[in-house]
């Protein structure tokens, strides 16, 4: 599962804010299991960190779905 949105619900125990709903977040998963949010937007713009802190309240680059 690579849906964002259902990030914060499985347990990680901090709320993802922006990032559970924006398109530019991916869920990254360790060998270890542990799951992080990565920011898409971070390859190709060094002003966006690669691991927002969270929760995120305002970004720049936060686009919301289509739907």
């Amino acid at each position: 599962m690579n849906d964002p949105r259902a990030f914060g619900q499985a347990g990680e125990g901090q709320d993802p804010g922006l990032c559970a709903t924006c398109v530019n977040a991916r869920i990254v998963t360790s060998h270890k299991g542990s799951r992080f949010l990565l920011c898409r937007v971070s390859a190709g713009d060094p002003r966006f960190p690669k691991y927002p802190a969270r929760p995120g309240r305002e970004c720049e680059a936060y686009q919301p779905p289509a739907d």
